[in-house]
């Protein structure tokens, strides 16, 4: 800092401690006090020994609340299938998808079909979600899921979840129309 910097900076640091002391004189940038005033200014107070403003210490953060998503239909609890499901909200969240969010703020649940609870959870979580493979009986094997979302008393609505290069026509497609016709589950699909 050039010594001119530091002391108009004193200067300015001195003429605010005037001026919240004498509240009727009023103090130019120079430190003068104007002919009106019927005070006299007091000597000024030492200087700080630095001019830098002391850092407001950062106020913490609260931790976003997460949203819990319950998923059905990948073939294990395994954290690799948390992370399959993660890196998917990922995909929609860089294609712009704002319901997407950061997916570090999904509480991922991994679920199956025939857990005992599943009828508790569906009242519980209000969001949920069914993984859709693409291998030559993904047909079968996610209306047998989807079935059993429905005789165990799951939910009524989920996202499909799927590879990102899987197209809508075809299994997608299927898929939807017969979850609605034959089980009443809508199944959302996301246009890419």
């Amino acid at each position: 800092m050039s010594g001119q910097d530091q002391a108009s900076g004193l200067r300015k640091w001195a003429n605010l401690q005037r001026q919240q002391q004498e509240p009727q004189g009023q103090v130019d940038e120079e430190g003068r006090v104007d002919a009106l005033s019927t005070e006299q200014p007091s000597a000024p107070e030492p200087a700080p020994e630095s001019l830098e403003p002391e850092p407001k210490p950062e106020p913490n953060p609260e931790p976003a609340l997460k949203k819990r998503l319950m998923v059905v239909g990948l073939p294990s609890i395994a954290n690799s299938q948390v992370d399959r499901v993660r890196g998917r909200l990922e995909q929609w969240s860089a294609l712009g998808r704002h319901w997407a969010g950061k997916p570090e703020n999904w509480d991922i649940h991994v679920v199956m079909a025939d857990d005992p609870a599943l009828h508790d959870y569906a009242r519980r979580y209000s969001r949920w979600a069914l993984w859709v493979n693409s291998h030559a009986d993904s047909f079968v094997d996610t209306f047998r899921t989807l079935r059993q979302l429905r005789e165990s008393g799951g939910p009524q609505r989920l996202l499909a979840l799927h590879e990102p290069n899987l197209p809508r026509a075809g299994l997608l497609n299927n898929l939807q129309a017969a979850a609605q016709a034959y089980l009443d589950i809508e199944l959302l699909i996301l246009a890419r």
